[in-house]
């Protein structure tokens, strides 16, 4: 009777690892975010993103400033635009659904009268950890994930 229970349990173990190992392919859960990111980084391309805010303020420009400070993804590995006087070039790297590092970021160097906000824009795109796209709206944020860059789309 003991060795009829223990087969008994044994075939049932083996029947539930089984019935496990054959569901089909609908029915096993698939990570968050392995479309979600593809579909939200392909956003990000080939607009352009007028920077609005940085670090929670709204954006002053000197009136001598050529450009307004926008960004603009032209593939998954690289961004570029104007820092508001200087263009700029970047490396980027999208490992999750919302993760982002905006690294090697160079710029050319016109002399302009005040390069405040091209500063504090270089500093928050090389700080930027995460990304949320809302609408028309871009948000670059910190590894605390507060807001350091805000975009509209143009």
């Amino acid at each position: 009777m003991l060795k009829s229970m223990l087969f008994f349990a044994v075939a049932f173990g083996f029947a539930a690892c089984n019935n496990q190992q054959t569901k089909e392919p609908s029915e096993t859960a698939q990570p968050a975010n392995a479309v979600e990111s593809t579909a939200t980084a392909e956003e990000l391309l080939n607009k352009e993103w007028k920077l609005v805010k940085l670090n929670g303020s709204g954006i002053a420009l000197d009136t001598s400033f050529p450009n307004y400070p926008h960004l603009k993804f032209t593939n998954l590995v690289s961004t570029g635009g104007n820092l508001g006087c200087n263009g700029f070039g970047a490396n980027v790297h999208i490992s999750a659904a919302d993760s982002i590092k905006i690294s090697e970021i160079i710029s050319t160097q016109m002399a302009c009268p005040n390069l405040d906000i091209e500063t504090q824009f270089m500093k928050a795109l090389g700080n930027a950890r995460t990304y949320k796209i809302t609408g028309d709206t871009l948000a670059l944020n910190d590894d605390k994930r507060e807001t350091i860059a805000l975009f509209k789309k143009q």
